[in-house]
């Protein structure tokens, strides 16, 4: 196992995507035993950042590491199931009403942000496009083409909780165009199959694990959480192919309860089929050609990916290791180093950013980071191994 933090949760392709929906023991992809199946920690507790919505609490991603809300906003906006309550009027009032709104407020900058972000985004910098439009509708609320941006790039790349929150704070009741209204209500159907699936895997979940805490995990046995986990695998397949449940989400939680590192890449592959941006799903996927040597593969399936979204801090990490196990060294500092910039408490980000320094002569500076962290953070054997000089990349990153 590698990379444990002191209060319990997993570091390393533990648990799920800044660009997608984790859950719960998800992303066994590093850390499995010689038979294959995961030995971490399944009871990952992650909470970074501040949400976007009320910036007072900390982001939960505890089970949807695509979230960019807290736990009580999120489950607020699932109340209230984002209500199509949309009037039409013509599409050129809209627009002159966004260009007079835009102009008032500061103006012409944030009007040409605004034009400028779906190219950010089509360049690769999803999340820096969606910030951006968000400054926008804090200074401009009543911008209503700003916030179908918003909901249009949120929903392309499968940064869901982004979409709802613009359609939710700055669309709900307001008037739209004949366009935006019939655009807007797909978008609120595909939102309710996908927090309804959501809401799906939390149940099942908890029907299997809401009896044991933190405190219980020491006396669990591994053949216990494997049935468990059996039982929820058991209980997702049976709403494969049913209306009304986002089937790429489902395959993604497949994935995410696999305890055998091929089965979950099967998994994966099908969810991405489905839906090519879970983004810490192709991560996965490389990280297990990566293990199993298939370096070419890891590449290519990280070239593609990236060229998507070049700010997925999963998609960051692996290509990290994958650039230093083949003798790039300074390229993968450069990635593991632009992942711990963007999200340093993400899975195994550490982790990989420690090696990284090392691996290029920065012995030093890497064990500062790891005395940075120690207090809080479990770093796996292996990587002090790696550190005193008695493991190679090869044997640290390749095979199980």
């Amino acid at each position: 196992m590698q990379g444990m933090r002191k209060d319990g949760g997993t570091m390393e392709n533990g648990n799920q995507n800044y660009g997608r929906q984790e859950a719960s023991g998800q992303g066994m992809a590093e850390g499995n035993d010689n038979d294959g199946r995961y030995t971490g920690n399944f009871f990952a507790d992650m909470e970074y950042g501040l949400c976007k919505r009320c910036r007072r609490r900390s982001i939960d991603r505890s089970e949807n590491p695509a979230s960019v809300l807290c736990h009580d906003c999120r489950e607020e906006l699932i109340r209230l199931k984002i209500p199509p309550v949309f009037y039409i009027v013509g599409a050129a009032v809209i627009l002159m009403v966004a260009f007079t709104l835009a102009v008032s407020a500061g103006g012409f900058r944030n009007f040409g942000s605004y034009n400028n972000a779906g190219g950010t985004a089509e360049e690769g910098y999803v999340l820096t496009a969606m910030d951006n439009l968000l400054e926008i509708l804090e200074e401009n609320p009543d911008n209503k083409d700003t916030a179908v941006k918003l909901a249009d790039i949120g929903m392309e790349y499968g940064y869901y909780d982004y979409a709802t929150y613009a359609i939710q704070e700055y669309l709900a009741g307001k008037e739209v165009s004949d366009f935006q209204y019939a655009k807007i209500n797909r978008y609120i159907t595909k939102l309710e199959i996908y927090y309804d699936t959501y809401d799906l895997y939390d149940e099942i979940w908890e029907e299997a694990f809401g009896d044991l805490s933190y405190a219980d995990e020491a006396a669990i046995s591994q053949e216990d959480i494997y049935a468990r986990m059996e039982e929820v695998s058991r209980a997702l397949s049976g709403y494969l192919g049913k209306d009304g449940y986002d089937q790429a989400l489902l395959y993604y939680y497949l994935g995410s309860v696999s305890a055998d590192s091929e089965e979950m890449a099967e998994y994966y592959e099908k969810c991405i089929e489905l839906d090519p941006y879970y983004y810490d799903a192709q991560a996965s996927i490389a990280a297990y050609y990566r293990r199993q040597g298939e370096l070419d593969k890891a590449r290519r399936q990280l070239e593609e990916i990236y060229a998507v979204n070049k700010e997925s801090f999963e998609v960051l990490r692996v290509y990290a290791t994958l650039e230093l196990v083949e003798g790039n060294l300074k390229q993968g500092l450069d990635y593991a180093l632009r992942a711990y910039e963007l999200y340093p408490e993400g899975t195994y980000v550490i982790d990989t950013y420690v090696v990284a320094l090392a691996a290029n002569g920065k012995t030093d500076e890497a064990k500062e980071v790891v005395s940075e962290y120690e207090e809080d953070y479990i770093f796996d054997d292996d990587l002090y191994a790696f550190l005193n000089g008695e493991m190679t990349l090869e044997e640290y990153y390749i095979g199980d």
